[in-house]
């Protein structure tokens, strides 16, 4: 009988140390989603970064993989051929399927708040949030791909979380979702 009450406590200590152990975010890379190569060089930037930046892409949403792929392609073709961006201008972006779609790299500047984009990291959700906020799966997705960021060490620990409108003349990340912002952790009001 010890023997199981041993193996008991065991298997209960492995629980509560593989509990603390964050599971990382699966992130669909761009391989997956098909993008295009990056057509030109884009400015490096040191981490960690002291800032996230939470956008919405204001177009068409999306709710499954097929329909998230396609829309990271038309926005990618959208600001390289027509905003001449050298990339996607976001490092990451969130689908209404509750998954993280690599953009360009945490290490390259991102383009979508002008001079703002140094020391920011672009996380966009896909669709208008105007006046629908995103899935619960997109939310959460975000709340984890924050946190790990900071574990990555893409972010400091205490880092400040804005806006989009905070730093561009914009609308985005849309009304619904920056009150939702506004309660997240490392929410500022200043940039």
């Amino acid at each position: 009988m010890t023997w199981i009450a041993l193996l008991i406590v065991y298997l209960a200590a492995v629980v509560a140390v593989q509990g603390e152990v964050p599971i990382p975010i699966p992130i669909v890379t761009r391989a997956e989603w098909n993008a295009r190569p990056a057509s030109g060089p884009m400015d490096s930037m040191d981490s960690p970064l002291p800032r996230a930046v939470i956008a919405h892409t204001a177009g068409g949403g999306c709710t499954d993989d097929v329909g998230c792929s396609q829309q990271m392609r038309n926005l990618q073709n959208f600001q390289m051929s027509r905003q001449k961006f050298s990339d996607i201008g976001y490092h990451y972006l969130i689908g209404g399927n509750g998954k993280v779609y690599e953009g360009r790299s945490p290490n390259q500047r991102g383009a979508f708040a002008g001079a703002n984009n140094k020391g920011s990291l672009g996380i966009a959700f896909i669709g208008n949030f105007e006046e629908q906020a995103p899935s619960r799966e997109a939310l959460d997705a975000a709340k984890k791909l924050l946190e790990q960021a900071v574990q990555q060490a893409q972010l400091v620990e205490n880092y400040k979380l804005v806006g989009h409108r905070q730093v561009s003349a914009t609308r985005s990340p849309g009304e619904a979702l920056y009150i939702l912002l506004q309660q997240w952790p490392h929410w500022s009001e200043q940039i």
